[in-house]
C-alpha cells in the first residue's frame, strides 16, 4: 500500500553537455522536470532552444497533416490494436534518428501535398463539369445555340426560367398576353413527376420591361447558362464528357500514385512522429530550466528508489556538472506514483482512472485488488466464460510483446476470469446449465461435486453473501481512513470518527444476527454495546459545534449516517442480480439450442448456431456488465470512505513513442 516516496533535486550542468545530460535522463525515464517560475534568461543559447522546438512544433504539425491525408490509402497498416499488442518495429535510438531524415520527409510531404492538389483540384472540377452536364442535358432539346440565349441579338432576347409545374399553364397565358406575337415560348420535355417546368422565352429587346413585370408574378428561377458555351447543348454536352473524362483519368493517376507511395511514406512519417515527439519532450525539459549564459539550472522529483540509477547516469558528467539535494519546501507538490507488487500491480490504471492519488496519502491498490477481482467473478459468474477469456488473453500476454497500461489491463482480466472460473465452478455453472441440457455432455457432471451454491434456486444465500462481501469492503474503507488519520497525528478523529462508527455498525450487525438466532451468543451483549458506540457517536461527532445543545443534535443527528452505511451495502446486492444475469441467459441460450436440434435435418446446426451466437452474445454484454459494476461499487461506494485524488500524476521525461519501440 505505497506511493513512491519523491526526491527533490536541483541539478547545474555546463551547457555545452546539456543535451547529452537530458538524452540520458530522458533514456533514464524518472526525473519529473519543474518549471522555472521565474522565466528564463535572454541569451542566444535560449533563444536556440526556444528556435529548435518551435523548428519541431511546425514539423510535428506537417508530420501530422501528411499522415491524415496518406490514412485512408494505407493497406499496410497494423492498426490501433496491433500497436497496443505490440506489433510494432523496434529501432535503437540511433537508428530512429537516421531514419527520421527532415531532408527525406520534406521531399515526401511536397510529393504529397502536390499530389493531394491534384486530386482536390480534379474533384472540384468534376463537380463543376457534372453539374454542367446535368444542366445542359436538361437544356439539349433547345433548338438554338447555347450563346444565342446567353447573349442574344440586336433586336431579341432570351431568358430560360424554372416555373412550378402547375403553373405552366397560367405561365404560358400571361406571357402571350403580355408580349403577344413577339414572343416565342418553347417548353422543354419532362416527366409528370416532376415538379418544375423548364420554358425557354424568346422575345424583343424593346418588350423586356413587359417581360420582368409578367415574370414577377410566378415564382420562377433563372436558369444561368455559361457564355463561354456557343455551340448547341448536345455538342457542348459531349465536350463536357470528353473533358469529365480526362479529369477522371488525372484523378485516378494521382490516387494511384498516392497508393502507391501511402504504404512507405506512412511509415516513415509515423518514424518520424515519434522520433520528433522524443527530441520535443527533451527540449521542454530543457526550457523548463533556468538559463544563464554558461549554465543550465534544473529542478525536478525523482523517486528516491531511482536516485543511485541517476547517480550512475551522472557520473560521466561529474566535471561539468553539480547535484543538490533538496528538501521539500511549503507549496510543493510532489507527483505520486504508484508503488505495489503482486496482484495488486494490475489495478493501479483503475486507480489512476478515477484520479491521482494524493502524494503521502493511502494508495487503495492492495485493497482494491482482491475485491475487484472476487466482485467481478461473482458478477461474471459462469466457469466457462471465465476460462475462455483467460486463456485467450494469457495467450497475447505470452505470444505479443505488450507492455504499459495495456499488460496491466489484460492481467486484470485475466485474474478477475479465473475469479469468475472458481465461482462458475463452485455454482455449477458452465455456459450455463449445459452440462445437464445436453445428454452429450452428462459425462462432466462429476464437476458438480464441486458445486456449493445454487443462485437460481436458492437467491437469498448469494444475496447474503453479496451483502457480507460488501460490508466486508466498506469497513475495510472505514478502516483505510482511521489508519490514515493516525498517521496524520489525529488519533482522535480516527478512534471517534471512522473506530466508534465501526464498531457501532459491527454491534448492529451482530446484535441482529444474535437476535435472529443465526448465532448462539446473547443478544444483550450486543445490545448495550450498540448503546455505548451510540451514545460515543453522539457525544464526539458534533464536536465542532460551538455550544453544549449544537454538539448534542448534532452528534444526534449523525446516527441517521446508518442508512447511508445501509445504501451502500445494499448496492451489493448487484452481484446476485448480474450473476442471476448470465446464468438466466446462458438457461434461455441451451433451451432455444434443445428446442430446435429437434427439428429433422436442420435442427443440429441451427442448434449449433443458436448456441454459439447466443453464448458469444451473452458473454460479451456479461463481461462489460461485470466491469462496468464492479468499477462502480470501486468507485462510489469505496473510494468513498477514504480516498483521496487530489495528486499530481508522475510525467517523467522518457523516451514516449506511440508507432515504434525504442530499445537502447
Amino acid at each position: 500500500m505505497a506511493i513512491e516516496s519523491m526526491q527533490k533535486v536541483r541539478l547545474a550542468v555546463h551547457r555545452s553537455i546539456s543535451g547529452e545530460v537530458a538524452d540520458s535522463l530522458q533514456k533514464l525515464g524518472c526525473c519529473q522536470f519543474i518549471p522555472h517560475d521565474r522565466g528564463n534568461a535572454a541569451g542566444a543559447d535560449a533563444a536556440s532552444f526556444e528556435e529548435s522546438r518551435k523548428r519541431l512544433e511546425d514539423l510535428l504539425a506537417d508530420v501530422r497533416s501528411v499522415m491524415r491525408f496518406l490514412e485512408p490509402y494505407t493497406k499496410e497498416r497494423g492498426g490501433g490494436l496491433a500497436a497496443m499488442l505490440g506489433d510494432v518495429p523496434s529501432y535503437t535510438a540511433r537508428e530512429l534518428e537516421k531514419l527520421a531524415d527532415e531532408d527525406k520527409f520534406l521531399d515526401t510531404a511536397g510529393d504529397a501535398r502536390i499530389l493531394e492538389k491534384r486530386v482536390s483540384d480534379a474533384r472540384t472540377a468534376m463537380s463543376r463539369v457534372s453539374g454542367l452536364m446535368t444542366l445542359l442535358g436538361s437544356l439539349k432539346p433547345l433548338p438554338y445555340t447555347l450563346d444565342f440565349y446567353t447573349k442574344g441579338t440586336d433586336f431579341v432576347q432570351c431568358a430560360i426560367v424554372q416555373i412550378p409545374a402547375s403553373d405552366e399553364a397560367e405561365f404560358t397565358e400571361v406571357i402571350s398576353s403580355a408580349l403577344g406575337e413577339s414572343a416565342e415560348l418553347f417548353i422543354l420535355p419532362a416527366g409528370r413527376k416532376e415538379q418544375t417546368r423548364t420554358v425557354s422565352v424568346l422575345y424583343a429587346r424593346a418588350l423586356a420591361p413587359e417581360f420582368q413585370e409578367a415574370l414577377s408574378r410566378f415564382q420562377a428561377s433563372r436558369v444561368e447558362v455559361p457564355e463561354h458555351m456557343t455551340a448547341l447543348a448536345s455538342d457542348e454536352l459531349r465536350k463536357l464528357n470528353d473533358e469529365l473524362t480526362a479529369l477522371e483519368a488525372d484523378c485516378s493517376d494521382a490516387t494511384a500514385k498516392i497508393e502507391r507511395m501511402a504504404d512507405e511514406a506512412f511509415r516513415f512519417c509515423e518514424r518520424c512522429s515519434d522520433w520528433w515527439e522524443i527530441k520535443r519532450a527533451k527540449l521542454d525539459a530543457l526550457l523548463k530550466g533556468e538559463q544563464t549564459e554558461h549554465i543550465i539550472l534544473s529542478a525536478f522529483w525523482i523517486p528516491q528508489s531511482r536516485l543511485e540509477a541517476f547517480r550512475e547516469v551522472m557520473k560521466p558528467f561529474e566535471p561539468l556538472s553539480e547535484i543538490v539535494m533538496l528538501e521539500t519546501e511549503e507549496g510543493d507538490r510532489p507527483p505520486t506514483l504508484l508503488h505495489n507488487r503482486g496482484l495488486a500491480v494490475p489495478v493501479e490504471p483503475l486507480i489512476m482512472m478515477y484520479g491521482t492519488p494524493t502524494y503521502g496519502a493511502c494508495d487503495p491498490s492492495p485493497v482494491v485488488a482482491p475485491f475487484f477481482y472476487a466482485i467481478f467473478g461473482i458478477c461474471f459468474g459462469d466457469a466457462a466464460y471465465g476460462l475462455i477469456i483467460a486463456l485467450v488473453l494469457a495467450y497475447i500476454l505470452v505470444k505479443k510483446n505488450v507492455t504499459g497500461t495495456v499488460r496491466k489491463f489484460i492481467k486484470i482480466m485475466i485474474l478477475s476470469n479465473i475469479c469468475a472460473l472458481i465461482f462458475g465452478a463452485l455454482t455449477f455453472s458452465w455456459f450455463g446449465d449445459s452440462i445437464t441440457a445436453f445428454s452429450f455432455l452428462h459425462f462432466l457432471k462429476p464437476l458438480g461435486k464441486l458445486q456449493i451454491m445454487d443462485p437460481m434456486n436458492d437467491p437469498i444465500t448469494m444475496l447474503i453473501v453479496s451483502f457480507a462481501i460488501g460490508a466486508c469492503q466498506i469497513l475495510a474503507g472505514m478502516f483505510l481512513a482511521m489508519r490514515e488519520n493516525w498517521r496524520k497525528g489525529d488519533r482522535f478523529a480516527a478512534l471517534a470518527d471512522q473506530g466508534a462508527w465501526m464498531l457501532f455498525l459491527c454491534s448492529l450487525v451482530l446484535f441482529g444476527l444474535s437476535t435472529t438466532g443465526v448465532i448462539a451468543v446473547s443478544s444483550e451483549i450486543f445490545k448495550w454495546s450498540s448503546i455505548i458506540f451510540a451514545v460515543t457517536l453522539v457525544a464526539t461527532q458534533g464536536r465542532e459545534k460551538g455550544n453544549i445543545f449544537g454538539k448534542f443534535f448534532s452528534g444526534l443527528l449523525s446516527l441517521y449516517n446508518v442508512s447511508g452505511y445501509l445504501g451502500d451495502v445494499l448496492s451489493y446486492s448487484r452481484l446476485l442480480a448480474l450473476g442471476l444475469c448470465s446464468g438466466a441467459i446462458g438457461v434461455v441460450v441451451n433451451l432455444l439450442a434443445n428446442l430446435v436440434s429437434a427439428v429433422p435435418y436442420a435442427g443440429i446446426p441451427l442448434g449449433v448456431l443458436i448456441f454459439l451466437v447466443g453464448h458469444t452474445f451473452s458473454l460479451a454484454i456479461n463481461v462489460l456488465g461485470a466491469f462496468v459494476h464492479t468499477l462502480r461499487l470501486q468507485y462510489v461506494e469505496f473510494f468513498g470512505k477514504f480516498h483521496s485524488a487530489d495528486g499530481v500524476e508522475f510525467t517523467p521525461l522518457s523516451v514516449l513513442t506511440r508507432y515504434v519501440k525504442v530499445s537502447g
